[in-house]
């Protein structure tokens, strides 16, 4: 789209940032999600994820989490886990983004 277009369109609509859970949260949600996980993988996701600046960051560490929960617990425990942390990250989630991390 040219972008006198897009200009005119930010007037007429706002661009509307989704709002979510602030970092500290999202941070303690994440790691509550792995809280009973072991090993060099699990100490060494925590460390990513204290680490994190952005929610962004947060988000995209979910396929790490997924992938440590279900090899340490079941697939359906992934499942569950993470579904439950969605609500938090606010309108990050887009069609065909909300189930299984990848």
């Amino acid at each position: 789209m040219p972008p006198c277009i897009t200009r005119l369109l930010r007037q007429v609509h706002p661009i509307r940032r989704p709002r979510g859970a602030d970092l500290p949260t999202l941070r303690a949600a994440l790691l509550a999600a792995i809280g009973d996980c072991e090993g060099a993988p699990a100490q060494r996701l925590q460390r990513q994820i204290r680490a994190s600046e952005h929610r962004r960051d947060l988000w995209l560490l979910r396929s790490d989490a997924y992938r440590l929960i279900a090899l340490q617990h079941c697939q359906a425990i992934a499942d569950e886990r993470l579904r439950e942390l969605l609500h938090l990250f606010g309108g990050w989630t887009v069609a065909g983004e909300a189930g299984r991390p990848s």
